[in-house]
């Protein structure tokens, strides 16, 4: 009975990966942790209703992964349940057993988990990723290392001002001194983190998905394509190394280069998560556990970073810090926020005020202070690496705006941050500053020395 508790648990995990864009190896931790959970439900279930044990152990796990639908369509349940009282009343009326009905019904379950099983194996196998076809340098690297550091979600300056009253201008001075380019007015050809990249990563919007494209029916083809993109590979073939510092978000996470992950929650975890039952205990007694996650993954990614700088090497380094994205992780004192309270009736990264519940005012606040404490660890790390490798390449920049309301998808979701450090060649991407034209422009001027194709 553990064995068919495991497969139900594991076939529903498969399913969770199967519908969304995530790496192979999201399915270790899941797949294990879901042992101690098979044992519980299905000794108990053998244990209290051993004849019926297949169907005490599948609705055991429907309630454990389906809460969070549960308690969003509790009439609809409610109703199954008294639908399912009605047929027992009648069985008992018209003196039908009902010890074979619930035996069969056993038996149906036991054949339901192994198709539910096999159908999710199948289907993540379909989806698993390809390996990535090697690239052989075919000339030796003479250029600075490129450090591209993408700050998941960090609105525009007139976004932070005149939206949401909060003066970043201090932070862009403090940049412009240590010889950033801060550009103003940068629009991104595209709204979604993976569209971003994939344009970042290609240097055009052919075959790049629409923001309207289902993101269902895309989200594969966009990570195959972020992992076959031709821009690094350029890099790679003029002899750089390419290394890539993941965020706990997976459709983002591609094969491509050497990565790093900083480990904690990610994405796949939290939605299932968010599901269970487990998240109102999770929200009831670990409140900053999945905010510690994401903290520590912050810092083990910074950490990560900087132990790529080295001005010997040459290197292209895409860092993914998962910052101001919501939830935000400090306040203004550097202290450590809880989950936000919508949490999990709302996804955990959720970011419009109308998802969440929230004041924009509310909103407001809390990204001041997160920013004060994200600008300052920003500075810090911008000077380690100035100080380490003088002549180093570095970009700031986001995917998306801040996306803080669902009425401004067509405006502020594509308003951008973009500071760059470009040595020799002040104001680099004047001409067109947005995230498709930063490996455009930065490989020719500083790695091939021949135009992007």
């Amino acid at each position: 009975m553990v064995l068919v508790t495991w497969l139900a648990i594991a076939g529903y995990v498969l399913g969770r990966f199967a519908n969304d864009a995530f790496p192979t190896f999201y399915l270790i931790r899941p797949l294990l942790g879901a042992i101690p959970f098979a044992l519980l439900i299905g000794l108990v279930a053998a244990w209290r209703l051993p004849m019926q044990a297949p169907l005490a152990a599948l609705f055991g796990v429907g309630l454990l992964t389906f809460w969070g639908t549960l308690t969003r369509h509790w009439l609809e349940a409610a109703a199954g349940l008294a639908v399912l009282a009605v047929a027992l009343l009648v069985a008992r009326w018209r003196r039908i057993a009902p010890a074979p009905l619930l035996r069969s019904a056993s038996n149906a379950a036991v054949v339901f988990v192994a198709v539910f099983f096999v159908s999710g194996v199948v289907r993540a196998y379909l989806g698993a990723e390809g390996p990535v076809e090697p690239v052989v340098a075919t000339q030796e690297a003479t250029g600075p290392n490129l450090y591209l550091v993408l700050l998941d979600g960090y609105p525009r300056r007139d976004t932070l001002l005149n939206d949401l009253g909060i003066d970043n201008a201090p932070f862009e001075e403090a940049l412009a001194d240590r010889g950033f380019d801060v550009y103003q007015d940068v629009v991104a050809d595209r709204r979604y983190t993976d569209l971003t990249l994939m344009t970042l990563l290609t240097g055009s919007l052919e075959g790049v998905p629409l923001d309207t494209a289902p993101a269902s029916e895309v989200q594969w083809e966009v990570r195959r394509a972020l992992s076959q993109a031709a821009l690094p590979r350029l890099a790679q073939e003029a002899g750089y190394e390419y290394h890539v510092i993941d965020s706990p978000a997976g459709h983002v996470t591609f094969s491509a280069g050497t990565h790093y992950s900083g480990g904690g929650l990610n994405t796949l975890e939290e939605y299932m998560l968010t599901e269970s039952l487990l998240g109102p205990m999770v929200d009831a007694f670990l409140p900053r556990l999945p905010t510690d996650s994401l903290r520590a993954h912050f810092d083990a990614s910074v950490d990560d970073l900087r132990g790529l700088v080295d001005p010997e090497a040459h290197r292209l380094v895409l860092a993914h810090l998962f910052q101001p994205h919501l939830p935000f992780l400090w306040d203004g004192d550097g202290s450590p926020l809880p989950v936000p309270a919508a949490w999990p009736g709302a996804n955990l990264y959720a970011a419009q005020v109308e998802v969440l519940g929230i004041t924009l005012d509310d909103y407001s606040a809390a990204m001041a202070g997160d920013l004060i404490t994200l600008n300052a660890r920003l500075l810090g790390l911008v000077d380690e690496i100035i100080a380490r490798d003088p002549g180093a390449v570095i970009v700031l920049f986001s995917d998306h705006g801040a996306r803080y309301s669902e009425g401004l998808k067509q405006t502020e979701w594509y308003r951008t941050f973009l500071a760059a450090r470009t040595p020799d060649h002040p104001a680099l991407f004047a001409a067109d500053p947005k995230p498709t034209n930063i490996l455009r422009v930065l490989l020719p001027t500083y790695v091939t020395g021949d135009p992007t194709p």
